[in-house]
């Protein structure tokens, strides 16, 4: 059996003319991943982010030439920081660190807590069982900032029907680059999922390598187990994906060395978010979530039938999944074959999407339940003169649609509105019109800094509009609870719809006192006469 192997580098890309798009009737949606096709010249597509949620810890020792110096990234994989490439002071590091539970009170950059919220709001802490095995694994350094590399994890968790097993992703990007001293942690991922366990000699591990290209070297693993329902996996075993309830409400803290910075994006129903920070700049994050429903859309095209512009998109050394590792290097693309896992989030992600949905009668070819939570890039722009306390974890976005923006909401100042695009097929897999869910929490402190408000209560205006500007119908509520705003807008209708945001705040009404006009009356009793400003003359007077 050909090995399938990943890359870290996307291409994204459209797919027109002799397109086969398709939903596997005879296999469980949630358990469905696109396997590659094995006869030469096909280019293949899939929106189904999943496999970026689970990938493998990695330490890569990196050497990015520069002018003048021979051509080629150089890279080698490396099982701790002590070994021989990464010893070398011509050498930075690149890693992705996959946390396990905290084993001390003292310790960082683990996972504090995973359970499920009961609804009177008591937790059933769930137990950690094991981390699975892969040669990705390795030693790290936190003199340096760089946390140790774990295998996912499986926790087991008590419900109502027995006990739940559930893979536990919980992953930290950085770079170490050392005439900095110090690692940079540049992105934060986390994902549940219920899982069922199975073993199997057809069941291979990540077998983390690195894999030529055009360009030189780069980051690679195997991914066929993905193809074959897997969550995780390790040699010999595998744990298959479960369907989510809906309803339950998960509750995941991790303790972290270094604060998260800017917007958090994912698949998130109901979110609530906390960071408490320590004098050593280090944060526990908790946050706590239902899960979503996500429509997944993939397909194929021949090479050849594909124009030029299109093709242009994919050169020599496109990322992907691919029947061997000839397929990052070929020059020969007609004979190539790739399936190139889409971006979700970005500009270029919902153009991709709307070239696609007519060639799919507009439906998605599988639902997913997703639980999970990442770091984006990008911030609200925020003058920091008037936002002095606008650092640290800003806001959050979490939506079932299929892509979406992949930053955080763009702040018009003409309409002093938040605006953000989702995009998603019409209809499910089912044939049934498919209902969209957007949440936006937005830390009130920035909130009101943006817009000059007060700390007197605020309302929001949300409009949803598609993309040719026709008006969508949608629920919308706004709370404010523990320094945030939470609005949810949900019951809209896809393609490509356009929310925006405008939060406002009535003015203070100023009561104003009517001036008391006093009138003085003339008062006499005999020859005396008195003027008071009274309504009744003193006793022995009378009104004149």
């Amino acid at each position: 059996m050909k090995n399938r192997f990943v890359s870290t580098l996307i291409v994204a890309f459209v797919l027109i003319l002799s397109f086969t798009g398709y939903a596997r009737a005879d296999t469980a949606e949630e358990t469905y991943y696109p396997d590659v096709k094995s006869e030469p010249g096909w280019m293949g597509v899939t929106f189904d982010n999943s496999i970026s949620l689970v990938e493998p810890s990695r330490l890569y020792a990196q050497l990015i030439p520069r002018s003048g110096d021979a051509p080629g990234q150089k890279m080698f994989l490396c099982s701790s920081t002590k070994d021989a490439p990464c010893q070398d002071p011509a050498y930075s590091y690149s890693f992705h660190s996959n946390l396990t539970q905290c084993t001390s009170s003292s310790e960082k950059d683990c996972i504090e807590e995973f359970g499920k919220i009961n609804d009177d709001g008591s937790i059933i802490d769930a137990t950690h069982v094991i981390d699975y095995s892969n040669n990705g694994n390795f030693v790290g350094d936190p003199s340096i900032g760089i946390p140790d590399g774990h295998g996912s994890n499986i926790w087991s968790l008590k419900e109502s029907n027995g006990d739940q097993t559930y893979a536990v992703n919980v992953g930290l990007d950085g770079d170490f680059v050392r005439s900095e001293g110090k690692a940079n942690i540049y992105r934060f991922n986390s994902s549940i999922q219920p899982v069922k366990e199975v073993t199997g000699s057809q069941y291979i591990g990540t077998r983390v390598r690195v894999v030529k290209r055009a360009f030189g070297d780069g980051p690679g693993w195997d991914t066929s187990a993905l193809i074959k329902g897997c969550q995780i996996y390790e040699e010999g075993k595998c744990a298959i994906r479960q369907t989510f309830d809906l309803n339950n409400n998960y509750i995941l803290k991790v303790r972290l060395s270094q604060p998260i910075n800017g917007w958090l994006h994912g698949r998130m129903n109901s979110a609530t978010f906390d960071v408490k920070s320590n004098a050593d700049k280090s944060i526990l994050l908790t946050i706590t979530a239902k899960p979503l429903k996500v429509p997944m859309v993939n397909g194929w095209s021949k090479w050849t039938d594909l124009p030029e512009n299109v093709k242009a998109l994919y050169p020599v050394g496109s990322g992907g999944t691919g029947g061997t590792v000839d397929a990052f290097v070929t020059t020969n693309l007609a004979s190539r074959t790739l399936l190139s896992p889409s971006e979700v989030a970005g500009q270029r992600a919902i153009d991709e999407m709307n070239a696609w949905l007519p060639l799919l009668s507009n439906k998605a070819n599988n639902m997913k339940t997703l639980w999970s939570a990442r770091t984006i890039n990008g911030q609200l722009p925020i003058d920091m003169n008037k936002c002095p306390n606008s650092q640290g974890l800003t806001g959050i976005v979490g939506t079932n649609a299929a892509v979406y923006s992949d930053g955080p909401p763009t702040f018009d100042p003409q309409s002093s509105s938040l605006n953000y695009t989702v995009g998603a097929p019409h209809f499910d897999s089912s044939g049934g019109v498919f209902s969209g869910y957007y949440q936006l929490n937005l830390r009130a402190d920035i909130a009101r800094c943006i817009y000059g408000f007060s700390k007197a209560p605020i309302s929001a205006k949300v409009e949803i509009a598609s993309s040719d500007g026709t008006p969508r119908v949608a629920v919308t509520s706004l709370s404010e609870k523990n320094g945030w705003l939470n609005l949810t807008a949900t019951g809209f209708e896809f393609s490509t719809p356009k929310i925006a945001v405008k939060l406002i705040q009535e003015a203070p009404k100023v009561v104003t006192q009517s001036k008391v006009v006093v009138k003085k009356i003339t008062c006499i009793k005999g020859k005396l006469t008195k003027v008071v400003s009274t309504i009744n003359c003193p006793i022995g007077f009378k009104k004149k």
